[in-house]
């Protein structure tokens, strides 16, 4: 798995997520961080929205334990992104990226529930629809965490000449 994934998840970062970050960041000013913290944001947002349907009909129905699960898997999802948005802001790295190895197992499984959920039939509806949504942007966050930021420019005429200023 590791072996036929890793090649797809290479290019992934360094052919889509890594030019997207570089590009945000000159254009918008935004750093990966930032970039990766609001897609995490986001898919919170459709997380919440993809478990409201069945939470509230649970409990218009006085469905007590169907709500419990319903209402536990909200919170364990709402803390499975919050602990992902601090890992992101407490990760700085300027050359080598610790996230990119450690985190490609998650970054599998993420795309291949996405991809379950678009191949798989289902009935149109917002909780599906948010669903994938929220996958979408769980998955550009881990691609977006992924990558490096590039080394800060060099102004003046010292960077022009190849000579490093002392």
């Amino acid at each position: 798995m590791r072996k036929a994934f890793a090649p797809l998840d290479d290019a992934l970062i360094e052919r889509l997520f890594q030019p997207a970050a570089d590009l945000v960041r000159y254009r918008v000013g935004v750093s990966r961080e930032t970039a990766a913290c609001l897609c995490v944001d986001i898919a919170s947002l459709w997380w919440i929205a993809s478990r409201t349907p069945g939470l509230s009909s649970a409990v218009t129905a006085w469905d007590a334990s169907t709500a419990f699960v319903d209402l536990t898997l909200l919170l364990l999802g709402m803390v499975a992104l919050i602990s992902l948005r601090t890992l992101f802001r407490r990760t700085t790295a300027t050359e080598a990226n610790p996230l990119r190895p450690a985190m490609r197992p998650h970054r599998a499984f993420v795309l291949l529930m996405l991809t379950a959920d678009l191949v798989q039939p289902q009935a149109p509806g917002l909780a599906n629809a948010a669903d994938i949504a929220m996958l979408v942007f769980a998955a550009s966050a881990l691609y977006l965490g992924a990558c490096t930021e590039r080394p800060p420019m060099r102004r003046g005429w010292p960077a022009l000449a190849g000579v490093s200023a002392r």
